[in-house]
């Protein structure tokens, strides 16, 4: 994943821990890099109608965790790494709230809260990092109701629109809070502030509800706060721009790890209303939503941009290929990443005649996206109307849920020198430690985190450690950076061909690492070993067969009841702990358990865990009889 704050395992030694305790203690620097990540494959998830989660308004946690698994699990099957879900679709929220009530939408009343203080947000980033991947929590700014004046009748008195009526404007029917006011936005700052702090959230997502209107009216606060602004439209696009700006300091200064990123709609000006506008002739936010979005990419308020781009390729207003690359354009050469909106739930038209038809405008989109180098990606518009339409289902899992392969070269090339790496099998340390009391074994690993902590217990053949700290250990793989805190780990475990990169050059750090990987790596120490125990879902065939079926046969591994192994699925620290102790000699024995429990450091492992005993072996130092150290 992209922050290493939000995965940092407690399965690092003790110095991998403080080469990134300004990450994991939470100290705050000053934002040196773009969080966003380059390879962005999301679905957005709405709560507003109940349109994806939850299905219908309810307040038993058993349902809420059951529909969230099922959406969680089903990005996944289709290859996805993040989530986006609607935490405040109506100046309300889906988590307990100092500032916002609960949401009707949630529970059927507003402010009602979920049976026995439940927490759908908590649970949410939880489940999302188990499996893998991110979760961005998704704000609308300024929108108080959908229903018109029976919704704002019925808001609970907690609201701050009924705290503060002087704070809205009606408009079509509807409320809004309005931008123009320095409070209003201080408001909404201060709720996103409240979701980075309490919440191991990815990313802060807003959508592009701005202003809901050209007519919107706002006189009065134009009056007050609009200076030396001559024009009503310049003046509401600085109200928008300050929020912009200031919000993603505030977060930043709490986070710099958090992805901070925005979804205007997909055309900022028509090239006939403004000279840097697009070939178009669409919906204008410069002028409509007074989204002046072009300059948040140019000032880099934001790590980046998902215009929503819900045209087809070759549309006469807004042709898709046109505003792809307009956008591309405007990304180039800042340090803002584009993300692709892409409209999903326009496909599955029945008409054979319809460019909607069947998902080849969607398989096209893609193709197109791939050729143009700022595209970091895509975020897919929404869930349901995507999982309830198999053709969607199975084109990402064509198009995303491929595993890349690590490269295999045909002829392996011969270690620099003829040391033998091998892992610390008579040394019984502790060589995993917990963060601020838990282990949190559910979660995912990345890929240097598990090649840090492997390198620390790699030896040579006499038992003397390999790896020594200040060491250099050059790396040539494009995407870890020499000042990187594990650049000196993947360097020595490519120096003893330890860990292999992908065909692209890349090691990708931060992805999580599956199960098949950790296999192979731990087999690496094995060479010329091999086993015949098989699953299902890998045969022969597959990349990691041999290193799969020697764990396998050596007792490092097993696969699931149904006869699966699930190579491609995040491992979790539990199975992580368990492999590794099989590779390592070190299985925990029921004689000496009693002694280790006295030492459980973990709040959140006890007994009932089916990896306790493993998680213990590997989290208190002993000697070989099990007797404390």
């Amino acid at each position: 994943m992209k922050h290493l704050r939000k995965r940092l395992w407690a399965g690092l030694l003790a110095g991998v821990i403080l080469l990134m305790g300004a990450c994991g203690a939470g100290v705050k620097t000053e934002k040196s890099q773009n969080p966003a990540r380059e390879d962005m494959k999301a679905v957005w998830v709405s709560t507003v109608y109940n349109l994806d989660y939850p299905t219908s308004a309810t307040t038993d946690p058993a349902v809420l965790k059951s529909q969230a698994d099922s959406i969680l699990q089903g990005c996944v099957d289709m290859g996805m790494n993040a989530v986006i879900l609607q935490v405040r679709p109506s100046c309300d929220a889906l988590y307990p709230s100092e500032i916002f009530p609960w949401s009707r939408y949630l529970t059927g009343s507003q402010d009602q809260a979920p049976q026995g203080d439940f927490d759908p947000l908590a649970y949410w980033v939880e489940q999302a990092h188990a499996l893998g991947l991110e979760l961005h929590a998704w704000i609308n700014p300024f929108r108080v109701t959908k229903s018109g004046d029976s919704e704002y009748q019925s808001l609970s008195s907690s609201s701050p629109a009924k705290q503060h009526p002087e704070w809205l404007v009606q408009h079509e029917g509807n409320y809004y809070l309005n931008p123009g006011l320095p409070e209003v936005r201080e408001l909404v700052i201060k709720g996103a502030e409240e979701l980075a702090r309490n919440y191991d959230i990815d990313g802060l997502h807003m959508d592009d509800y701005f202003y809901p209107g050209q007519d919107f009216d706002d006189a009065a606060a134009f009056q007050q706060y609009g200076g030396d602004f001559s024009d009503l439209g310049d003046w509401r696009r600085d109200n928008v721009n300050q929020l912009v700006k200031e919000l993603g300091e505030r977060l930043h200064a709490i986070d710099p790890s958090l992805s901070y990123g925005i979804s205007p709609a997909g055309v900022w000006a028509n090239q006939g209303s403004h000279p840097e506008g697009s070939a178009t002739n669409g919906n204008e936010t410069y002028f409509n939503a007074y989204a002046d979005s072009r300059k948040w990419v140019k000032e880099e308020y934001i790590d980046y941009i998902c215009p929503q781009i819900y045209w087809y390729i070759g549309h006469k207003a807004a042709d898709y290929d046109t505003l792809v690359r307009w956008w591309a354009d405007v990304v180039d050469g800042t340090d803002v990443r584009l993300y692709v909106g892409m409209a999903d739930y326009q496909a599955g038209n029945s008409d054979p005649s319809s460019l909607w038809y069947g998902v080849k405008a969607l398989e096209d989109m893609l193709a197109l996206n791939k050729t143009i180098p700022q595209v970091s990606g895509e975020v897919h518009f929404r869930y349901q109307l995507m999982v309830q339409n198999p053709e969607i289902v199975a084109l990402y899992q064509k198009e995303y849920a491929q595993p890349d392969v690590p490269e295999e070269p045909a002829t392996p090339e011969e270690p620099e020198e003829t040391v033998k790496p091998m892992l610390n099998q008579t040394d019984h340390g502790a060589y995993i430690q917990g963060a601020e009391g838990l282990f949190r074994p559910g979660d995912s690993l990345s890929r240097a985190e598990a090649v840090a902590m492997l390198a620390r217990l790699t030896v040579d053949e006499n038992g003397q450690a390999l790896y020594q700290e200040g060491e250099s250990y050059p790396v040539s793989f494009s995407d870890v950076a020499e000042d990187s805190w594990y650049a000196s780990y993947v360097g020595f475990a490519q120096k003893y061909n330890i860990v292999g990169g992908y065909e692209d050059g890349t090691f990708r750090p931060d992805q999580p690492v599956t199960r098949a990987e950790l296999m192979k790596i731990l087999a690496a120490y094995f060479p010329g070993e091999t086993g015949s125990v098989s699953f299902t879902d890998v045969p022969e065939t597959h990349w990691a067969y041999q290193a799969v079926a020697f764990g396998a046969g050596k007792g490092f591994v097993a696969g699931y009841e149904d006869g699966t192994f699930r190579p491609d699925q995040p491992v979790t620290r539990a199975e992580a702990v368990k492999m590794i102790n099989g590779a390592l000699g070190r299985i925990p024995a029921e004689g000496h358990l009693a002694e280790l429990i006295s030492r459980n450091p973990f709040q959140d492992v006890n007994e009932s865990h089916w990896a306790y005993g493993n998680i213990l072996e590997a989290s208190v130092a002993h000697n070989p009889d099990g007797t404390l150290a």
